[in-house]
C-alpha cells in the first residue's frame, strides 16, 4: 500500500500528517526537514507491513519521531521532548490513550541514541527506519556530513570526533526486513567512517611535524 491508502484507512492519521507535515514547513529545519520524514515514511511502509506491524502506530511513530527537535528552547534531547509533546498531537488526531502510549515508546527508543530500548514490534520498526536513514551506505554518510554542518555547525574535525551514542547493548536492527534492507550497506558505512579516521589521524600527524600548533578543522 501507498502512504495515502494508509492514511485514508487509519482514523486520525490524515489529521496528525498534516498537522505534523505543517509544522515543519514552518520551522524550516535544513537536515531534519519534511523531505527527511517522507524518506522514513517509506521505510516504515516497507519494514512494518512486511513484518506485520500495527501500521497506524508505526506511521505515527514515524511522523513524530523528529517532533521534538521544533522545540530547542526547551533545552532538552529530542527524544524527552518528542515524548511530552507527541500526546498533544495524538489526542488532537483522535488516537486513544493506549495508542498514544505505544506511539510515545516508539518516539523514545528510536535509533541508537534512544532513551529506551525497544520492546514492541512498533517501537523496533521505527528503531529500524531511522537506522536507515542515518547510518547505512554512502547516502548514511552523507546525510550524517550534511546534519553535523549544516544544522549543528560543526567542521570536519568535530564531526570526527563526535561519539556514537549508541546506548548500551543495542543491535543494528531489530527486524529481518530492516537487516535485509540495511547490513550490507552499514558495512560499507563502518568501513567509510573507520577509514576516515585513520586517515584524518594521518593528516594531523604530518602537519603538525610541520606546523607543531596546527589545530585541524
Amino acid at each position: 500500500m501507498k502512504l495515502e491508502e494508509y492514511l485514508s484507512k487509519f482514523v486520525g492519521l490524515k489529521t496528525l500528517y498534516e498537522e505534523v507535515e505543517q509544522n515543519f514547513l514552518t520551522k524550516g529545519l535544513v537536515h531534519h526537514n519534511r523531505n527527511h520524514i517522507l524518506r522514513d515514511l517509506a521505510r516504515g511502509i516497507i519494514i512494518g507491513a512486511e513484518e506485520g506491524a500495527n501500521m497506524k502506530v508505526v506511521l505515527a511513530g514515524v511522523l513524530l519521531h523528529d517532533i521534538g527537535r521544533l522545540y530547542p528552547e526547551s533545552g532538552k534531547d529530542h527524544y524527552s521532548v518528542g515524548g511530552e509533546v507527541a500526546p498533544k498531537y495524538l489526542k488532537h488526531a483522535g488516537f486513544t490513550e493506549e495508542e498514544i502510549e505505544e506511539v510515545v515508546h516508539c518516539i523514545r527508543c528510536h535509533g541508537p541514541r534512544g532513551l529506551e530500548e525497544p520492546r514492541t514490534l512498533e517501537a523496533k520498526v521505527c528503531y529500524d527506519v531511522d537506522v536507515l536513514s542515518c547510518s547505512v551506505g554512502y547516502i548514511g554518510v552523507a546525510r550524517v556530513f550534511d546534519y553535523f554542518m549544516r544544522e549543528e555547525g560543526m567542521n570536519v574535525k568535530q564531526m570526527v570526533g563526535f561519539p556514537s551514542g549508541r546506548k548500551g547493548l543495542r543491535k543494528n536492527f531489530y527486524t529481518e526486513t530492516g537487516r535485509k534492507l540495511g547490513e550490507g550497506g552499514l558495512k560499507k558505512a563502518k568501513k567509510f567512517w573507520g577509514e576516515l579516521n585513520q586517515e584524518f589521524a594521518k593528516e594531523e600527524k604530518c602537519i603538525r611535524k610541520i606546523i607543531p600548533d596546527y589545530e585541524g578543522d
